[in-house]
């Protein structure tokens, strides 16, 4: 596995061509992007990939889009090249509206993390059949940082996050400053590098892997696909979206015909109450959970 000495930053295109002969020989790779507000309104000024001995920091605030034309694209496209990310929706809204990357073959560790807690969990033996009622199956979301204490175990690393956890406070703008500070240097390299033990851990058998792969593709989307974004409390928040994973045996989805009033997302009609549906105020049970904690704070 690549450590945090192990990496190149890369900000003019002498850089290029060696960085994406390596990365394009492997079947994994590890992406993380940085930047500030980052998002389809905000700025991508750093994206980092890793293989498993080397970390290339790509320096996006100065190459900009000549990147992506030649040959970030045409890596971050390729299906056949496997792509740990964690939490890719933002990553993902940023690449597509502001560089027209759409990222594919993402596999997903925060939905990862999702499954691996599904099969430690206890069988319920009552479940609703009313899919408005399964109010107990909305699923809190780990971090990054919580899952790098739950299943990585490398205290170097987390000091190293830690560090540049502390510089982000101070000023978020700090993804534009130039030179980067290395500080921020091994924040991106621990943000990728530790993504392939957490992998190792997680993923207990390639039976998973489909489910998986499905889910990612609709994180993915779920925010780059939106003509346009609210970014309220509907959006950010520490619940699974619903139809993401998809159920154990299946790679389906319900057919969706109905909108929430909140997120924006359709869902089949009965995730709604009957007496939402009347007077048009629908809201999906993860929204309705939104609802209930800000009317407790």
């Amino acid at each position: 596995m690549a450590t945090p000495n192990n990496h190149t930053l890369i900000d003019d295109k002498s850089g290029l061509i060696p960085a994406f002969s390596e990365i394009k020989s492997q079947k994994l790779i590890a992406v993380d992007c940085e930047g500030v507000n980052l998002s389809r309104k905000g700025e991508l000024t750093v994206l980092t990939i890793a293989t498993n001995t080397n970390v290339f920091i790509f320096d996006i605030f100065k190459l900009k889009q000549s990147v992506f034309d030649n040959g970030l694209r045409e890596i971050l496209e390729n299906k056949s090249i496997e792509k740990l990310m964690f939490d890719c929706r933002q990553d993902s809204d940023s690449l597509w509206h502001q560089f027209r990357v759409r990222i594919t073959g993402v596999l997903d560790l925060q939905l990862l993390d999702i499954i691996y807690r599904r099969n430690r969990r206890p069988r319920r033996t009552y479940v609703s059949t009313k899919r408005s009622e399964k109010d107990g199956e909305i699923e809190n979301i780990n971090g990054y940082k919580r899952c790098l204490e739950n299943y990585v175990y490398d205290h170097k690393l987390l000091e190293q996050k830690e560090k540049g956890n502390i510089q982000l406070k101070d000023n978020y703008m700090i993804w534009k400053v130039r030179p980067l500070s290395e500080t921020l240097i091994q924040y991106c390299v621990v943000d990728v590098i530790a993504m392939f033990p957490m992998y190792k851990k997680l993923k207990e058998s390639d039976e998973v892997l489909p489910r998986l792969s499905v889910a990612s593709e609709r994180y993915a989307d779920i925010w780059r696909g939106m003509e346009d974004r609210s970014f309220d409390r509907f959006e950010f928040n520490a619940f699974l979206p619903l139809d993401i994973i998809p159920e154990e045996g299946t790679l389906n989805f319900p057919f969706a015909s109905t909108k929430c009033s909140k997120c924006h997302r359709k869902f089949p009609h009965d995730e709604f109450r009957k007496v939402q549906m009347r007077n048009g105020s629908q809201t999906c049970r993860v929204c309705r959970k939104v609802q209930q904690q800000a009317h407790r704070r």
